[in-house]
C-alpha cells in the first residue's frame, strides 16, 4: 500500500533552517519502504485568528514542512497554514502571533507565517485539495500521514465532537473597500473529515497526529464511539449493545495519535516559546519525529521511523496535561468502558464471562496482567515504561501511580470538573470599582491631557492609539479597553499598529504601539499620581497602591522563583493519574478479549496496531535523507 501524510499546523514567518545536505543513507533509512506514486504529506495549521495563531505553531509547521520538502517530492507534499502566506510572494496578511520580551516586558507582535508552498488553512481550501488532489493521488493504495497541529475545540450542538479550528480570518471588498472579517464557521469537525476522506479514501490508508486540544475524538475517525457486546456472553436476557455478528469486521484505514481526550485541553500553544518551558506533546512529538529541534533547527537525534515510534518517544517526555493515546488504545477503551457500564451490570453473564470481567477489574486495580501474548506484552511494557516516567515527574504520587486501586486513583484525581468560582464576586465587585476609577476620574483627565498635548514622553503613534480607544469607549460604553486588561485591548493594538497588511507595515511605528501597549497601565498610573487634581491621584493611588520601592533581583521574587524540586503543577499531576488510570483499563480491556476469544475485535485491533505501526517512506531519490 501507497501512504499519505498529512501534518495539521500553525505558526509565524521566520527563515528556515536546514540542516546540511548528505549523500550517505543513514541506517535508519535502509529498511523503509520506498516512497511510491500515491504517497501523500500533508500539513494543515495556524487556525483561528491572528489573535490566537501562535508563533509556536509556526515552528512546528515550518519544521516540518522544511522536513518533508527536504525527503520528499513537492508533488507528494501539501501545507496549509493560516492565511497562506507563502515564499517567493509578497506576504497577504500577518497572521501569527509572537511576544517578544524587551526591557521586562511583553510586547505583542505579528508575522505573516511565510512557508514554502503554502496554502491557506481555510475549509474551502482543504477540502477542495482532498477531494481533487490528495485523495485521487492515494485512492489506488497510498497512506495518507497525518498531523495536525492546530487548535482545537469542541463543536456545539447536543452531540459535540472535536473539531479542528481552522483559519478564521476571510478577505472582503476589494480596491478602497478592501478588508477582512471574522468566520467562526471556519471549524472541521470529526463527522466532516470522515465525510470528505471516505468517498475518496479508495485503497488508501490514513495515519495521523493531532496535537491540539479536544483532539481525543479523531480516534473516531474509524473507531466507533461504542464497542458492541456479543451475544454468547450472555445466557438469556441480552443488552442492546449486543451487536450483529454476521457481519465480517473491516480492517482498519484510519488510525493514529492524539495529545489529548476529547473533553481536555492540551500543553503548548504559546506565543513567546521559550526554548526551555516549552513543552508538551505540540513540541515532543515533531521533535522525535525528525529528529531537530523546532526552535534552532538544530539537529538534536535521528529521525524516528514511523509515528508509533515518535509518539512513545514524545509520551516518555511529556510532564504536562497532555494525555496521548493511539486509536488502538482508543478502540480498547471503548471495551472497557462496555465491560464497566454494560457487561459488569448484567446478571445474565455466563460463568466463564463473569470470571473474566472480575479479572478485568482486578487489573484495573493494578493486578498485573498474566498475558502471553507478544503484542499484549509489548504495550504492557510500554506502559510501565511510560508509569515509570510519570513516577520519576511525580515522586510524592510514586506509590499512588504504581499501587493505588481504581477508587484510590480516582479519588485523587477528583471530580471531573471542579469549581471555577470561588470568589469570583469579590473580584468582580472590585473590578467594576477599577472601571468607575478610570470612566469617571482618571480617563477624562487622561484625554484632555493627551488632546492638549501635555503628556510628556509618550509617543505621537501611541498617543493616537490612546485617543483611539477613548473614542470607541466612548462611543459605546459598554465597551471598555481598561489599562491592564491586555485581552481586551489586543485585536486593537494588532489592526491599529499597523503589523496587520504587511505591505503597509511602518515597522518603526508598529512597534511604537506594541511598546505602548506592553506598559500602559503603569504608564497611565504614573502620569496619574501626579496629574493635576486631587481626585485624579487619589484614583492612582486606590488603583495602583502606594508607590514600591525598586526590586534589586526582580527573577528573585515569590512570583517568578520555583523550586526545580516542586514537581509538575497541580494539573499535571492529575493527569498523570489519569493516564495510569487509562493505561490499566486498556490492558485490562485487551486481557479480557483474550480471554472470551473475542476474534472479530481482536482482529480488529491488530489491524489498528499495524496500521499505527507503518513506517514512513524513506526519503525520495535524489532527496536529503535524515
Amino acid at each position: 500500500m501507497v501512504a499519505l501524510t498529512m501534518v495539521l499546523m500553525g505558526g509565524c514567518a521566520a527563515t528556515a533552517v536546514v540542516a546540511p545536505t548528505s549523500t550517505a543513507t543513514p541506517a535508519s533509512e535502509v529498511n523503509r519502504p520506498q516512497p511510491k506514486p500515491g504517497d501523500a504529506f500533508v500539513v494543515i495549521s495556524g487556525g483561528g485568528t491572528p489573535l490566537s495563531n501562535n508563533y509556536s505553531q509556526f515552528l512546528q509547521a515550518r519544521a516540518l514542512n522544511d522536513w518533508l520538502r527536504a525527503r520528499y517530492s513537492d508533488d507528494a507534499v501539501w501545507m496549509f497554514f493560516g492565511a497562506g502566506n507563502r515564499a517567493g510572494v509578497p506576504p497577504v496578511f500577518a497572521d501569527a502571533r509572537r511576544q517578544l520580551k524587551e526591557d521586562g516586558k511583553i510586547i505583542e507582535t505579528w508575522l505573516p507565517g511565510v512557508l514554502d508552498r503554502n496554502r491557506p488553512a481555510t475549509k474551502a481550501e482543504i477540502l477542495g485539495a482532498f477531494k481533487n488532489e490528495i485523495l485521487p493521488r492515494v485512492a489506488k493504495g497510498g497512506t495518507l500521514t497525518l498531523f495536525v497541529g492546530d487548535h482545537g475545540e469542541l463543536s456545539r450542538g447536543k452531540n459535540p465532537e472535536s473539531a479542528i479550528t481552522l483559519w478564521q480570518m476571510q478577505p472582503t471588498g476589494s480596491g478602497a473597500t478592501a478588508g477582512w472579517r471574522s468566520d467562526a464557521t471556519q471549524v472541521l469537525t470529526v463527522s466532516e473529515l470522515r465525510a470528505a476522506l471516505e468517498p475518496g479514501l479508495g485503497e488508501g490508508r490514513v495515519v495521523f497526529c493531532f496535537t491540539c486540544c479536544h483532539s481525543g475524538g479523531f480516534h473516531y475517525l474509524d473507531v466507533p464511539r461504542s464497542a458492541p457486546a456479543n451475544p454468547a456472553w450472555f445466557r438469556g436476557l441480552q443488552p442492546m449493545e449486543c451487536a450483529d455478528w454476521s457481519e465480517t469486521v473491516a480492517p482498519a484505514r484510519i488510525a493514529g495519535f492524539v495529545a489529548t481526550t476529547e473533553d481536555s485541553l492540551a500543553a503548548g500553544c504559546n506565543p513567546d516559546p521559550d526554548p526551555e518551558k516549552w513543552l508538551g506533546y505540540e513540541r515532543h512529538f515533531p521533535e522525535a519525529l525528525i529528529g531537530v529541534d523546532l526552535m534552532s533547527g538544530e539537529k538534536i537525534g535521528e529521525a524516528r521511523a514511523s509515528f508509533v515510534a515518535a509518539h512513545e518517544a514524545a509520551t516518555l517526555v511529556d510532564r504536562t496535561i497532555d494525555k496521548p493515546s493511539s486509536t488502538s488504545e482508543a478502540w480498547l477503551e471503548r471495551y472497557a468502558t462496555l465491560i464497566e457500564t454494560v457487561v459488569a451490570e448484567s446478571p445474565a453473564l455466563t460463568p466463564a464471562v463473569r470470571t473474566q470481567v472480575d479479572r478485568f477489574q482486578r487489573i484495573v486495580d493494578g493486578e498485573s496482567a498474566d498475558v502471553t501474548d507478544a503484542a499484549f506484552v509489548a504495550l504492557r511494557t510500554r506502559t510501565e515504561r511510560f508509569v515509570a516516567a510519570l513516577v520519576d515527574q511525580n515522586p510524592t504520587s510514586a506509590k499512588l501511580l504504581r499501587e493505588g486501586t481504581r477508587a484510590e486513583l480516582e479519588a485523587a484525581i477528583g471530580p471531573k470538573s471542579g469549581n471555577a468560582g470561588g470568589g469570583g464576586g469579590r473580584r468582580g465587585g472590585g473590578q467594576e470599582n477599577v472601571r468607575k476609577l478610570w470612566t469617571e476620574t482618571i480617563r477624562p483627565a487622561w484625554k484632555a491631557a493627551l488632546v492638549a498635548k501635555k503628556v510628556v514622553g509618550i509617543p505621537e503613534e501611541a498617543r493616537a492609539f490612546e485617543l483611539h480607544l477613548i473614542g470607541l469607549e466612548e462611543k459605546n460604553p459598554a465597551r471598555i479597553f481598561l489599562p491592564g486588561d491586555r485581552d481586551a485591548v489586543r485585536n486593537e493594538v494588532f489592526w491599529r499598529s499597523g503589523f496587520a497588511i504587511p505591505a503597509q507595515t511602518n515597522p518603526a511605528k508598529a512597534m511604537a504601539v506594541a511598546r505602548w501597549e506592553a506598559g500602559r497601565r503603569a504608564a497611565i498610573i504614573a502620569w496619574a499620581r501626579t496629574a493635576p487634581g486631587d481626585k485624579v491621584q487619589a484614583a492612582a493611588l486606590t488603583w495602583g497602591g502606594p508607590v514600591r520601592p525598586a526590586v534589586a533581583n526582580p527573577r528573585a521574587s515569590a512570583t517568578t522563583q520555583r523550586s526545580v524540586d516542586a514537581g509538575p503543577p497541580r494539573a499535571a499531576r492529575k493527569e498523570a493519574l489519569q493516564r495510569a488510570l487509562f493505561y490499566r483499563r486498556v490492558l485490562g480491556a485487551w486481557a479480557f478479549l483474550i480471554a472470551v476469544d473475542e476474534r472479530g475485535a481482536l482482529e480488529r485491533l491488530a489491524s489498528l496496531r499495524a496500521l499505527e505501526e507503518s513506517p514512513l517512506p524513506a526519503a525520495t531519490a535524489g532527496k536529503r535523507a535524515d
